[in-house]
């Protein structure tokens, strides 16, 4: 158990669909990505809100993109609670979608303390909130960072995402997906299940035909990881058109039968790649 005057500071960063109980609970601070319409940039949940890319998404006539978090925006945000003496945490987006937990690395560096924790959550959306959620509760619990890192290393070891999206578009797009995977996704009119994979990266894991299919499948890819969920908490999060939320709910119900369930809308960084219509399970 750590001593009273440890204090432990959560950050993470705008992939990571953190939904608002969560970051005001466990007082997370996020890191903005960057979305860019045409010639202009948004900042992630700063100056774009979900609801409002949504709409911009669906009125955009070109697909937008995202840049990553740089180092100076985690100098500017770690610095103040350096400087009180925290101990800061941060559990961040899958070092092979993104440069933003590099970034991160390199703020520890520049401001040269050993205090940073940089976590790679090889994951993203809200596999990231997953870990943070368990972070926030151990803090709370009164535990030290040591302990909290390696039940984070425990559990992002028996994570897993599986999910499905309208089309492979965005993906190819944002070069999260080989052109390859994505033209026979348009070609042959399939629902692609893809996976987080355990490096961290994004594949296609199988093909099917109807979306109803679609769910069935990525419940019983869980399935097939012998977790025992009934100890587990478990995320479903989807884009913007997504019609099979609760379908998708009650497989997971009676399937899996989860210790919860944590819900949430996919924001701007992860929604530039997902594109609308899309649905996800994490573990």
């Amino acid at each position: 158990m750590k001593t009273l005057d440890t204090k432990i500071k959560l950050f993470t960063d705008s992939a990571a669909d953190l939904p608002q109980i969560y970051r005001e609970r466990y007082d997370i601070d996020v890191v903005p990505l960057s979305v860019i319409f045409g010639d202009t940039e948004y900042k992630d949940g700063v100056t774009l809100s979900r609801a409002e890319f949504w709409v911009k998404l669906q009125e955009s006539k070109e697909l937008p993109s995202t840049n990553q978090a740089n180092p100076n925006d985690f100098v500017e945000a770690f610095k103040p609670y350096v400087e009180q003496g925290y101990t800061i945490l941060y559990i961040g987006l899958s070092v092979k979608l993104s440069g933003t937990l590099q970034s991160a690395v390199l703020a520890k560096d520049l401001l040269g303390t050993d205090q940073i924790h940089v976590f790679d959550s090889k994951s993203a959306s809200i596999g990231e909130t997953l870990l943070l959620i368990t972070a926030g509760e151990m803090i709370q619990a009164g535990h030290t960072i040591d302990e909290i890192l390696q039940q984070l290393e425990q559990q992002r070891a028996e994570s897993g995402a599986y999910f499905t999206i309208d089309s492979l578009t965005h993906l190819v797009k944002g070069g999260r997906l080989t052109k390859t995977q994505g033209f026979v996704g348009s070609v042959l009119n399939v629902k692609p299940i893809l996976q987080v994979t355990s490096e961290g990266t994004i594949e296609v894991a199988e093909k099917v035909r109807s979306a109803k299919k679609a769910l069935q499948t990525m419940v019983s890819k869980a399935k097939e990881a012998h977790i025992d969920f009934s100890q587990k908490r478990v995320a479903i999060v989807h884009t913007w058109g997504a019609e099979t939320v609760p379908e998708l709910i009650e497989l997971v119900q009676d399937e899996l039968a989860p210790a919860n369930i944590v819900e949430g809308l996919i924001g701007p960084t992860v929604g530039t790649h997902a594109g609308p219509g899309g649905i996800a399970l994490f573990f």
